[in-house]
C-alpha cells in the first residue's frame, strides 16, 4: 500500500517540474499549496484507514523532505537540516499530517449511529477466539489508540469527546499541533547534541 502510493504520488509530483517547481515567478507558499493539492492528496488517500509501522512512516517522511527541498531548491550540500525545511516551507512533517486524518475519521466513526457497520467493526469484539501470543499482528485499533496517546489525548473518553463535531476537529488540529511542535523540539535538541 505505501509503496503504491509513493509511486502515484512520485509520478504526480514529476509532471510538474515546468509548470510550478521550476517556474522562478511563482512564489514557495503557491508553490507548496499545490504541493499540498495535489501530492499529498494523492500521496495520503485512504490514510485514515492504515495501519502503518515506523518503517512505512519513515519511508513517507523521506519522500515528503525530498519533494520540500526540491520545490524550494535546496541541495544536500547546502546543510540545511529536515526541521529547517519544514519551517522554510511553512508546513509540516507527514506523520501530523496521518495524525490528523486519521483521529478526524475516528471521530466520524464514533458519531455514527450504533447500526452503522464501519462503527459496529471498530468498537465490536469477537465472541470466540484469540490472538496468538507470539508477536501478534498490529490492528487498526491498535493503532488509532497509540496515535492518541501520542497526541496528549485520552483513549477512554473518545466517546464523549468526538460527539461535538466542530469541538473535536479543534482539539484535533490542537493535539497534532502539539505533538508537531513536540517532535520538532526533540529533532532540534538531537542536532544540537550531534553538533556539540
Amino acid at each position: 500500500m505505501c509503496a503504491s502510493r509513493l509511486a502515484k504520488a512520485g509520478c504526480a509530483f514529476g509532471k510538474l517540474p515546468k509548470r510550478s517547481w521550476g517556474v522562478h515567478n511563482i512564489s514557495r507558499e503557491t508553490k507548496v499549496a499545490i504541493y499540498h493539492a495535489i501530492v499529498i492528496t494523492t500521496l495520503l488517500y485512504g490514510c485514515e484507514t492504515w495501519t502503518l509501522f515506523r518503517r512505512s512512516v519513515r519511508r513517507l517522511d523521506q519522500f515528503h523532505l525530498r519533494c520540500l527541498r526540491k520545490i524550494d531548491g535546496i541541495k544536500w550540500q547546502d546543510r540545511v537540516t529536515n526541521t529547517d525545511v519544514l519551517h522554510i516551507c511553512g508546513t509540516m512533517g507527514i506523520e501530523a499530517f496521518l495524525l490528523k486524518a486519521q483521529l478526524q475519521w475516528v471521530g466520524h466513526v464514533m458519531r455514527m449511529p450504533d447500526s452503522r457497520i464501519p462503527k459496529q467493526v471498530f468498537c465490536g469484539r469477537l465472541a470466540v477466539g484469540s490472538r496468538p501470543q507470539c508477536g501478534p499482528v498490529r490492528r487498526y485499533k491498535d493503532t488509532v489508540k497509540e496515535n492518541i496517546k501520542k497526541c496528549g489525548m485520552n483513549p477512554s473518553t473518545l466517546g464523549s469527546d468526538s460527539q461535538d463535531r466542530s469541538a473535536w476537529r479543534s482539539l484535533c488540529i490542537e493535539a497534532v499541533t502539539q505533538f508537531e511542535d513536540e517532535s520538532v523540539a526533540v529533532l532540534q535538541h538531537k542536532c544540537a547534541v550531534r553538533k556539540q
